[in-house]
């Protein structure tokens, strides 16, 4: 395999185009001994976009982590229990978010390609911030018998403190039904708490009762404002523009306007020593096998889609396009990485034993749910490479360039948090809640708890207690090995 100083530009479509577009047959990542049961159909993923504390990972009654992983692609039947010190946030594709706080779990019930979404609150606490109007329909939230639908943007809190739950509408309409009686809808500012003896039986206010975690909630829809803020050329016209994991890359990392296409690349890659599959982990799978995981913040739409390159005198960027999700197809994971220099060693998937095999020390290796990667380029990487700044201009693929502008905008602020309406308006234009205080429609509000546990605990499952690197925003890893065949487990399977 040859760098991009032969090839050139067109040499780099050319391997997106057969990396992504015929990952079944020749990228190198995927093995053809795979287990039956890791030949995947064609599947739809989210983003476990943010982790706080103790946050367990299973796909049904499986546990995948006991300390879940920002970044994870996570497919239906996924399953989230948080412990007392744990929080967890989701990402949809059209901007949507579901966010649970301590001692609460979360189901991924349905995830259809195409759209169709139901969440399933089990327990706990949970905030749904709901685009509406997507491709496959409004998302539903259930909660025990009941389920919950918006209307447009639309912002959610449900608790299940005490059964059957209490919904509140911050922002939006809401249509709440459950069995054969209960039919109601909410508007922004009103709340309902149901009757656990009749389903039919409930109770309206034109008010909310704050809780002590509105304020996270609103910490993080500021986080996400400011990194969703502003728009690269290169998702404008793409299927999946408006995935919010694009503003990642606008803040972490350059755009180049090249002949053949936008190439983006992160600050880090300024170093000679970095690379794209460095810093992560594999994570098992079922249906899918060891799926990567990235460690970096930004560290989810260049692993599901595009392909990066290594360029002379530039190093390594990224090349969008073609986005069609690497998971399932019948073939299973394959490494998106298309051209690069003699030097480097492609990433190597963990392959899943298929049976006993007694004396194999590799065993436990293979069979570890997750597995620490944490690798360091060989000394043929040191070439001095361009800074990443956003100001200085590089010779890319023969070509200088500057890198690209980015137009930021100004966040649009909406009765809960500082989320953004997706046609770019404001939701409602009501007072936002903040850490000093919240004013709401019918009045002012006691200014919230700091988050840290003024809810009783709830019946969810704890995860039992590993250790192992912070993932909050997508954190490095402590430890691991080389390839993707070594490392460190980062937990123990279940017994």
């Amino acid at each position: 395999m040859n760098s991009t100083g032969r090839h050139g530009l067109r040499g780099a479509a050319v391997w997106l185009a057969m990396v992504v577009g015929a990952a079944g047959v020749l990228a190198p990542g995927l093995r053809a001994d795979e287990p039956a049961d890791q030949q995947g159909a064609p599947a739809r993923a989210v983003r476990l976009s943010n982790v706080e504390g103790q946050v367990q990972l299973a796909q049904g009654s499986k546990v995948l982590a006991d300390q879940a992983l920002a970044n994870t692609p996570l497919f239906e039947g996924s399953v989230l229990t948080t412990g007392n010190d744990g929080r967890a946030e989701v990402q949809f594709e059209d901007g949507s978010v579901a966010r649970i706080s301590p001692d609460s779990s979360l189901t991924l019930q349905v995830l259809k390609p195409g759209g169709d979404t139901e969440v399933v609150l089990n327990s706990g606490l949970g905030y749904f911030e709901l685009q509406g109007g997507g491709q496959g329909g409004a998302i539903r939230v259930r909660f025990g018998s009941a389920v919950a639908t918006g209307s447009g943007f639309t912002v959610l809190r449900v608790k299940l403190d005490q059964a059957p739950g209490e919904l509140a509408v911050f922002s939006g309409n809401a249509h709440l039904e459950g069995g054969e009686t209960l039919q109601v809808d909410l508007h922004g500012g009103e709340s309902v708490a149901l009757s656990g003896g009749d389903s039919g039986q409930y109770n309206v206010a034109e008010s909310i009762e704050p809780d002590s975690w509105d304020a996270w909630n609103t910490d993080r829809d500021q986080a996400l404002t400011a990194s969703e803020a502003g728009t690269s050329p290169a998702q404008q016209g793409a299927a999946n523009g408006s995935n919010p994991a694009w503003g990642d890359l606008n803040q972490n990392g350059s755009w180049y306007n090249t002949p053949d296409g936008y190439v983006w690349s992160p600050y880090e890659a300024s170093s000679p020593a970095w690379d794209p599959y460095g810093t992560g982990y594999w994570m098992d799978q079922p249906g899918y096998g060891y799926t990567w995981v990235s460690g970096e913040p930004w560290g989810y739409m260049p692993y599901q889609c595009g392909a990066w390159n290594y360029y002379n005198a530039f190093g390594w960027g990224w090349a969008p396009g073609m986005c069609q999700t690497w998971w399932g197809g019948g073939g299973g994971w394959g490494f998106n990485v298309g051209i690069y220099p003699p030097w480097y060693h492609v990433p190597l998937r963990p392959v899943r034993p298929r049976g006993p095999r007694p004396g194999n020390g590799l065993r436990a290796v293979g069979l570890a749910p997750v597995v620490a990667v944490n690798r360091r380029l060989p000394s043929g990487s040191s070439a001095m490479l361009p800074p990443r700044n956003g100001t200085t201009s590089v010779n890319l693929g023969g070509h200088l360039l500057m890198p690209v502008q980015i137009e930021r905008s100004q966040p649009v602020y909406t009765y809960y948090g500082a989320k953004r309406a997706s046609n770019g308006e404001s939701a409602a234009a009501r007072p936002a809640y903040s850490r000093q205080g919240a004013t709401g429609p019918s009045g002012t509000y006691p200014a919230p708890h700091a988050p840290g546990g003024s809810r009783p605990a709830s019946s969810a499952p704890r995860p039992a207690s590993a250790p192992h690197p912070s993932s909050s925003g997508g954190g490095h890893p402590a430890s691991g090995g080389g390839g993707g065949g070594g490392g460190h487990p980062a937990s123990s399977p279940k017994k």
